[in-house]
């Protein structure tokens, strides 16, 4: 099953975390491709350091929310400390699609719910897999790209 993940770290040496979670995650969930690493100014709480954002596509098993638990150990274990939301963060990992499957749960929302306003997961995404359609909205990561580029001109 086609996963792609969101990466993101503006703590410590962005790149170096990056390349650590891909290398714990491609243990238990083979990495099929990575996109090139962007820099890019914080969101949400904009007097922090710029994050280094990526995505994986991985080859997905098991269940999303096995995933999660999983990447929560991952972020965990790299020394990541939920303290502000949207605050700082030595790693962030972020589950954006799961095969074409559509998820509500308590703590779990795929596709990602806030990848449509967010460039720097959707621009990643859009140089690995363009042509992927979103199960939610039907739209291929490069139309969604599009839109979100229309609605800040």
């Amino acid at each position: 099953m086609r996963v792609f993940i969101a990466l993101g770290s503006n703590l410590g040496n962005g790149e170096v975390n990056l390349s650590q979670a891909i290398e714990r995650i491609n243990k238990i969930y083979p990495v099929v491709t990575r996109s090139t690493i962007i820099s890019t100014k914080a969101k949400y709480i904009e007097n922090q350091p710029d994050f280094y954002n990526q995505v994986i596509e991985v080859v997905g098993h098991g269940t999303a929310r096995q995933m999660l638990m999983f990447l929560n150990q991952v972020e965990t274990a790299m020394g990541r400390v939920r303290t502000i939301k949207y605050g700082p963060r030595i790693i962030d990992l972020d589950i954006i699609f799961f095969g074409d499957m559509i998820i509500k749960e308590d703590g779990l929302i795929i596709p990602h719910p806030s990848m449509y306003e967010r460039d720097f997961v959707l621009t990643p995404l859009c140089e690995i897999a363009p042509e992927i359609c979103c199960p939610l909205t039907n739209l291929t990561i490069r139309d969604l790209v599009v839109r979100l580029h229309e609605q800040k001109h």
